[in-house]
């Protein structure tokens, strides 16, 4: 089945783009990023925010707002049953060097999974942000726990002007 992505979460403040390669079926239906309750991206940003949990999607906004951070996918659309990586197929890819240049202030692309980072690199060539690849937070990635992904992920979290 042909599925699409979401739009990009992002404002003209934002400085850091987290990437990854599809939204999960939970995504899609709640319309925001990392719906998937076992998905560690949320837990790693409240750490941020110094709070226990972001739970609501209101919630969740307003803590990446507030760190300047910005969400979008790789893929604009794809083939995939489920919602693992391992099952995309016919890609078509976002235009994230086009992103990039509509808001500027992003120092810093953020890949989340080999997915991402295989299709960022493979479709993105000459992007001028600091390019990080980051393990998947996804519960299918059962190889890194939350803190070890909290211990990668935070510093690259927050821009340093």
């Amino acid at each position: 089945m042909r599925i699409s992505g979401l739009k990009p979460f992002i404002s003209q403040e934002s400085e850091i783009l987290i990437l990854g390669s599809m939204p999960s079926i939970a995504s899609i239906k709640d319309g925001f990023y990392y719906a998937h309750p076992q998905n560690r991206m949320w837990k790693i940003i409240a750490e941020l925010a110094g709070v226990d949990e972001l739970k609501t999607i209101e919630e969740r906004k307003s803590a990446a707002l507030k760190f300047h951070l910005a969400f979008f996918d790789v893929i604009e659309s794809c083939e995939r049953e489920g919602s693992l990586d391992s099952n995309i197929k016919a890609v078509k890819p976002n235009d994230i060097n086009h992103l990039l240049l509509l808001y500027p202030k992003i120092k810093r692309v953020i890949t989340n999974g080999n997915k991402a980072k295989n299709l960022f690199l493979t479709y993105n060539h000459n992007c001028k942000a600091e390019i990080i690849h980051l393990p998947s937070t996804s519960p299918a990635n059962a190889g890194f726990s939350l803190d070890r992904l909290k211990k990668l992920y935070l510093p690259y979290l927050v821009c340093q002007d």
